[in-house]
């Protein structure tokens, strides 16, 4: 069955998918309920970082190789995420404007010629030792200026690497860190909600960040508290959602229902489910719905 949120993988010149950033940047939205594809190209000139005009022939090249690759794909309804590298960052954000997509994006050492089309929802990062993006202020003005948050990795190459590997052992694991904030589903405490369902019958929702993933098609205004009816809208689709959520997943989990007083004389509905300490909420903008595991 074709997974409803797509994550492609954009890699570098020489920095493949199987490098690290790249590598567990795919695990990651695999885990994150992602299907997983991975674009190649090559054939590129030498001596590219030292030249513009070539970095831009090899983005404009490697972009023809990723839509000959892609150009059977259907992207319509679809969560969308872009993870990219380098030159990749350029082919990616490129295609999405191209193409007109709604993406979100990871993009791993931007170079200047990925800031004539990156647009939209994302997060970026640099090495402020970039030989291919030597001024590091010039590149936070430009995500400024595109509203996308960077972070830095203090004295990182063009892999992020510093050279001592104790560090980069443990930039690599913020890194993915970050990105796992990011492109992570919208309820706290997801990377451990494991809890399997209590019955056969519900056997094909193997745990709670499935049924969030299901929930996320049906949510909609008449599932939504009466209450806060009007205020529902797609954007914030769990609004509202959290009586009518807690119970169903107490109906596939077990465990029982609760209820804290909110301001106004409401409830907002959670679960406790076999006395584990995890916790996560949803959480999308005013949203109040919620499960405890």
């Amino acid at each position: 069955m074709r997974k409803k949120k797509l994550a492609v993988l954009f890699p570098g010149i020489g920095y493949t998918c199987d490098k690290p950033l790249l590598y567990y940047g795919g695990k990651l939205a695999a885990f994150c309920g992602y299907e997983v594809w991975r674009v190649t190209y090559g054939n590129f000139p030498s001596d590219v970082k030292k030249d513009a005009e070539k970095m831009e022939a090899a983005a404009q090249s490697a972009l023809k190789q990723a839509e000959k690759l892609l150009k059977d794909e259907d992207f319509s309804e679809r969560e969308i995420l872009f993870l990219s590298k380098s030159i990749g960052t350029v082919v990616a954000a490129a295609y999405a404007k191209k193409h007109d997509l709604r993406v979100k994006s990871v993009s791993f050492t931007p170079v200047e010629q990925t800031f004539l089309y990156a647009e939209g929802e994302g997060i970026m990062f640099h090495g402020t030792a970039d030989p291919w993006t030597k001024d590091t202020e010039r590149i936070q003005k430009k995500c400024g200026r595109i509203g996308q948050k960077l972070y830095l990795v203090d004295s990182g190459n063009h892999s992020l690497e510093t050279g001592d590997v104790t560090a980069d052992i443990r930039n690599l694991e913020e890194i993915m860190q970050r990105v796992k904030e990011y492109i992570g589903y919208r309820f706290y405490g997801w990377e451990c909600a494991d809890v399997k369902p209590v019955s056969k019958k519900y056997a094909a929702v193997k745990n709670p960040r499935m049924l969030y993933d299901l929930l996320s098609e049906v949510w909609c205004a008449d599932t939504c508290a009466p209450r806060m009816r009007g205020d529902w809208t797609p954007e914030n689709r769990t609004l509202g959602q959290c009586s009518i959520t807690a119970f169903l997943a107490q109906d596939i989990f077990g465990g029982k229902v609760c209820g804290i007083l909110r301001p106004g004389g409401n409830y907002h509905c959670y679960n406790v489910i076999r006395n584990s300490s995890v916790r996560f909420i949803l959480r999308k903008k005013r949203s109040v719905s919620g499960m405890n595991i």
